[in-house]
């Protein structure tokens, strides 16, 4: 996800939340080949050499190595060396804690570069130039074919690509194979293909046209002839996203698997599920389900980075804590780290970052506190310290309350959960079969505007 998969969260979810594999952001072949030049390059490419990487993070090594924008050092800006260290020392507590040990031991894991393109020879140029770059810690290249934005249709790439024009998806797969090393994975993150029963049940609006339908099973044998190490399926067509997102088919997903492994004759062939998984729980319910090899979290584990280890959330205070905790931790991440600014400015780009992942993890309890969440999205509130202050001011105002206080809060509810934020307008749209009203309508309609201008608060 742009902008989501910043190399101190991923760092935080490796070593301290049980993540096996991470993705990086989605990169942009063409201005990363070509037009962005070095620039582009530097902003968005955040994977290093795994010993420099360890080396910044146990303080052996200059603590500016990594650090290569103006908008890196904004984000540190009234950060004393104290305060660096401090965080320091935090992560490197956590690590013991972890590893039940007071040997400071920890992987930097190589990780999948995920890019978009439609165009193979320059998707080719852009994930040779990932490997150059990547010092032996680019896993895979994965192209995204699973993006359901509107911008991934104006630059012909995701799930856009994969629906209207497959034939160029495939072609761009098979490049990448054929040109990269054996060593290095080609892999696809793809959604499941929209259906005449989707059509019939009203959920692929009024502009698509089924010309040319096809099934999971053809869409995975193409993909497999096109030489693809792994597939990730996301079990939602495109239409299911944002306020339409419906419950995910885990069947669907199952059926692309058994077809993967049949097709290739691997009865090992690497599947992996997304959607639809909300609490640890849900992980081993998808295993069970689809018979996947992997499960990947984005939506969730962007509010809940621990959701791939085991909790025992009983209380509201334990909540509170726990997500409290996910912010601090990240928080000092980002001061050994400080992200890349990627997309999201030339001065404040690397803070916003960061303030977006605030945004998720905090949601529920910045929803109660309106003040603090528009102030985390003044353009004012802009580096790591002023972020730290806001946690404090936040952190003050629950400490008084008691377990029944907190209880009464909405935010104890699920249903006020980042995950769950635009459910409940779809949910309440899919209980009543009656045409909707006009009264209806503008109240959904003022549910979609407060998610886009939720949306753009979080980017600002």
């Amino acid at each position: 996800m742009v902008a989501q998969s910043d190399l101190p969260f991923r760092l935080m979810c490796e070593q301290l939340y049980n993540v096996d594999l991470s993705y990086t952001q989605m990169i942009h072949a063409h201005n990363f080949a070509e037009r962005g030049g070095d620039t582009f390059r530097r902003n968005h490419l955040d994977v290093y050499d795994e010993s420099l990487v360890r080396n910044v993070l146990l303080g052996s090594a200059d603590s500016n190595a990594l650090i290569f924008t103006q908008s890196q050092r904004n984000a540190l800006e009234g950060l004393s060396e104290t305060d660096i260290e401090a965080s320091r020392q935090r992560i490197i507590s956590a690590l013991q804690t972890k590893n039940n040990s007071l040997e400071t031991t920890f992987e930097v894991k190589p990780c999948v570069v995920q890019i978009a393109a439609h165009d193979p020879d320059m998707a080719a140029k852009a994930a040779e130039m990932i490997l150059e770059r990547s010092n032996g810690q680019c896993l895979a290249i994965d192209l995204n074919l699973g993006c359901p934005q509107a911008i991934a249709r104006k630059g012909r790439y995701g799930s856009f690509l994969h629906d209207e024009t497959p034939q160029a998806a495939y072609d761009v797969l098979t490049k990448l194979r054929n040109t990269l090393p054996k060593e290095v994975g080609v892999t696809a993150k793809i959604r499941l293909p929209p259906t005449q029963a989707d059509a019939q049940e009203g959920k692929l609006g009024h502009e698509f046209r089924f010309d040319n339908p096809v099934t999971i099973e053809e869409r995975v044998r193409r993909l497999i002839d096109s030489g693809v190490d792994l597939i990730t399926i996301h079990g939602r067509t495109r239409f299911e996203n944002k306020v339409t997102v419906g419950p995910v088919n885990w069947d669907g997903v199952r059926l692309a698997a058994a077809t993967a492994r049949e097709y290739s004759g691997d009865v090992n062939f690497p599947i992996f599920a997304n959607g639809g998984i909300e609490y640890f729980s849900d992980v081993q319910k998808c295993f069970d389900e689809t018979l996947c090899s992997g499960v990947m979290s984005s939506e969730s584990l962007l509010e809940n980075p621990g959701i791939f280890d085991e909790q025992n959330i009983v209380s509201g205070r334990n909540t509170l804590e726990r997500q409290l905790q996910y912010a601090d931790t990240y928080l000092d991440y980002c001061t050994i780290f400080p992200p890349l600014p990627g997309s999201l400015g030339i001065k404040g780009g690397s803070y916003n970052v960061a303030k977006s992942h605030l945004f998720k993890i905090l949601h529920r309890y910045l929803e109660e506190q309106p003040d603090l969440r528009t102030w985390l999205g003044n353009q004012e509130c802009c580096t790591i310290l002023q972020a730290r202050a806001l946690m404090c001011d936040l952190r003050s105002r629950y400490s008084t309350l008691d377990e029944e206080q907190l209880k009464m809060k909405t935010s104890w509810k699920d249903d006020n959960s980042w995950y769950r934020r635009h459910r409940q307008s779809n949910a309440s749209a899919a209980e009543n079969t009656e045409p909707v009203s006009l009264e209806e309508r503008k109240k959904l309609a003022k549910l979609r505007i407060q998610a886009l201008r939720e949306q753009r608060l979080s980017r600002a």
